[in-house]
């Protein structure tokens, strides 16, 4: 990736893929550099769309919501107040 406001390249691995508002795909992450003022600095740099749909998939086979095991608890009867 490339900073474009440090002019300055860096590797990243498995970057996000977003879409932005102009319909164009694009990887994005952060870069390692900070700004003036503290500010974020963000690297995009375009891909196919194939790139953007193999990302979705990949992100819903690692998000698929695994069902939490409910432990039985015992009904515990009601204390005097």
């Amino acid at each position: 990736m490339s900073c474009m406001t440090t002019k300055q390249k860096f590797d990243v691995e498995n970057p996000p893929v977003v879409m932005l508002a102009n319909g164009r795909y694009a990887y994005k992450c952060e870069c390692p550099w900070v700004g003036k003022n503290g500010k974020v600095l963000t690297a995009f740099k375009f891909c196919s769309a194939k790139a953007y749909e193999d990302y979705n998939k990949q992100m819903e086979q690692t998000e698929a919501p695994e069902e939490p095991e409910l432990e039985a608890t015992p009904e515990r009867p009601e204390s005097p107040a």
